[in-house]
C-alpha cells in the first residue's frame, strides 16, 4: 500500500496539503531504506486534476496527516482512500506507529475539531498557502 504524507523540513509532519507543498509517498511494500519518496504534491495531483483519481492511479489508498478538513475527509472516504491521523509531527515514528496498525483513522469527531482553521468557511483557504 501507498501512502501519502505532507511534509516540511524532510522529515515532519505538516498539518496539512495546504501548509506544505513538499509530500512522502511512502510505500509499506519496500525495504524501509528505499520506502519513502520525497516529491512536491502538485507532481502527483495537478491543480485542476480529480484529487482522488491521481492518487489511485499512482496505487496511493491512504493519507497521513496532522489535520483533514470534514468535507476532505469525506471526499477521500468516499472514493476508497483511508486517512490516518498522525500522532505528533515525527514522519518516521508515524511510520512506524502505522506500520505496527497504531494509527487510527480520522474521525468525523477529529475531523470537525479542524472546522476553526479557516473560520469554518471553506473559500478562506487556497491549497498554496497558509489559512488567512
Amino acid at each position: 500500500m501507498k501512502v501519502i504524507i505532507p511534509i516540511k523540513e524532510g522529515k515532519l509532519i505538516a498539518s496539512g496539503f495546504n501548509a506544505t507543498p513538499d509530500v512522502c509517498v511512502y510505500d509499506t511494500d519496500k525495504k524501509w531504506s528505499e520506502a519513502c519518496s520525497f516529491i512536491g504534491w502538485k507532481e502527483i495531483i495537478p491543480p485542476g486534476s480529480k484529487i482522488t483519481r491521481k492518487l489511485k492511479d499512482q496505487g496511493i489508498y491512504a493519507i497521513l496527516t496532522g489535520e483533514m478538513q470534514l468535507l476532505a475527509l469525506n471526499l477521500f472516504r468516499d472514493n476508497g482512500i483511508s486517512v490516518f491521523k498522525s500522532r505528533g509531527a515525527d514522519l518516521y515514528r508515524n511510520i512506524e506507529l502505522l506500520n505496527n496498525g497504531e494509527l487510527l483513522e480520522y474521525s468525523t469527531e477529529d475531523a470537525l475539531e479542524n472546522r476553526a482553521i479557516c473560520g469554518g468557511d471553506c473559500q478562506d483557504c487556497s491549497s498554496d498557502s497558509e489559512c488567512k
